[in-house]
């Protein structure tokens, strides 16, 4: 090649294009976010970039010229990604630790020449350190929320066992979380729901897991109970000679009795208004004055209150105050009633009947068929309702098993024979019977085996029918 060759403007355009493309390589290897290392084919350090100082804190002059041998030897990195590309000849990813605590994952990639050897390894390096810490972090929570799964599950069926609460619904489930949750709080509470629902069972649950239950009585008011003209003087007490007929050493009030205690005011909704006005200043300044007393008594208590009543519309109505109203509505809690939480029909029968069973000393228990007609009636008095059947039930019966015969008129009335199965032949109306009788069945087993002896059948044949209709447990 001649020297015109070398000058001429075609060549001198070229050798401009590559150097402006090594250049654009080098700021592209400077610049990358990710750290880039390039070893020879002995494993020793060619070059690293800015982004390999950032992450790991080796400086380029500290490794350059340096075999990765040594590095791992001298516990720099404790592996290396580099080595196993030699080794392997291929492609290798590893999680590698630096001496300063950092995590990093490298992708180490073998370069061959036209002979198919290795002439250097390239090797990508990020840092993962905060992944491994979010995924640490992930996993303590992960592990919190397991225990306190656990912890809540291991109360709630402490809860049911010494409360007499079910809790199979899920929007029952919700009620009692919520109400666990507010008891450690001495926070006011008011319960909303219709009559039978429990709500007083509920205000002793708060009481019984709240601070309080160390240091006072739980004290029920029932507002309705008590009448209009002696109302007053339960509520707040009264001095000697107050009035007519009064002790003459005087008598504390439910209030002064439930210091450092929890007051329940159930029925509060129908507490007369000149009795709000003066429970609403011993909600205020945390003192009473007895019927003739002169002297203010301190007192420290809890409230909970409880109505099936509307006091929303009461209070638009002026029946009901509205400073009152929302010093009691800190935080409502609706108990749903229970034709809203079928799923807990069956396991009250259960509680109703052990309960009853011991108090009559008797071995009683209900047909499956006559379960189900208890599951499918509205229950407009809730819970309160059902046990009363339920005693009825042991009381008016002779036999050991009460059936759907047995049970009262209107229950029987109120179930509609055949509404629940359609047109068909004889064939497929006895199917759909026998799928709805195992589903009522299984619905009060807790096995397969208790199922089939409720049946009188074999526990396969109940296996079996499961599969036929796609039932479970």
């Amino acid at each position: 090649m001649d020297i015109s060759e070398i000058n001429s403007p075609y060549l001198q355009k070229h050798i401009e294009t590559l150097k402006n493309e090594n250049e654009d390589l080098k700021k592209a290897f400077e610049c990358s976010y990710d750290g880039i290392w390039i070893c020879d084919s002995e494993g020793v350090t060619l070059s690293i970039n800015k982004a390999i100082e950032r992450i790991t804190g080796l400086k380029k002059e500290e490794v350059t010229g340096r075999s990765m041998i040594e590095l791992v030897e001298k516990g720099i990195f404790d592996q290396s990604a580099t080595l196993k590309a030699l080794e392997e000849k291929n492609t290798v990813t590893i999680m590698q630790k630096v001496i300063s605590g950092i995590s990093t994952i490298v992708t180490a990639n073998p370069i061959f020449d036209q002979s198919g050897n290795i002439k250097k390894v390239i090797s990508n390096v990020r840092d993962i350190t905060e992944l491994i810490q979010l995924r640490e972090q992930l996993q303590k929570l992960e592990e919190e929320k397991n225990k306190y799964q656990s912890e809540l599950n291991s109360l709630l069926h402490h809860i049911e066992e010494v409360n007499d609460i079910v809790l199979k619904s899920p929007n029952m489930k919700k009620v009692i979380e919520k109400v666990m949750q507010v008891a450690k709080y001495d926070t006011t509470v008011v319960l909303l729901g219709e009559s039978g629902t429990g709500k007083e069972v509920m205000a002793q649950l708060i009481h019984d897991s709240s601070p309080r239950k160390e240091k006072g009585e739980f004290i029920r008011v029932n507002c309705s109970a008590i009448p209009a003209e002696l109302l007053e003087s339960e509520m707040f007490g009264y001095e000697s000679g107050a009035f007519t007929g009064a002790k003459k050493s005087g008598k504390p009030g439910l209030i002064e009795l439930a210091h450092d205690g929890t007051l329940f005011l159930d029925e509060i909704g129908e507490l007369p208004l000149n009795i709000q006005a003066k429970f609403l200043r011993a909600i205020q300044e945390k003192e009473i004055m007895r019927l003739g007393g002169v002297t203010p008594i301190k007192v420290n208590f809890r409230i909970i209150a409880a109505t099936n009543r509307n006091l929303n519309e009461m209070v638009a109505s002026r029946t009901f105050r509205e400073d009152l109203f929302y010093r009691l509505h800190v935080v409502p809690v609706t108990i749903p009633p229970l034709r809203s939480r079928k799923d807990d029909i069956p396991k009250l029968i259960e509680s109703f009947t052990n309960t009853f069973n011991k108090y009559y000393h008797t071995e009683k228990c209900f047909s499956p068929e006559a379960i189900r007609m208890l599951i499918d009636y509205p229950w407009p008095g809730n819970v309160r309702e059902l046990k009363n059947i339920v005693e009825r039930m042991f009381v008016t019966t002779s036999s050991d098993t009460i059936y759907q015969k047995d049970l009262p008129d209107f229950l029987l009335s109120h179930a509609k024979p055949g509404a629940s199965y359609k047109n068909g032949s004889l064939k497929e109306q006895l199917a759909q019977y026998e799928r709805e009788l195992l589903q009522n069945t299984l619905r009060v087993s807790t096995t397969t085996y208790e199922a089939a002896a409720l049946l009188g059948i074999d526990q396969s044949t109940v296996v079996r029918k499961m599969k036929k209709y796609q039932l479970s447990l």
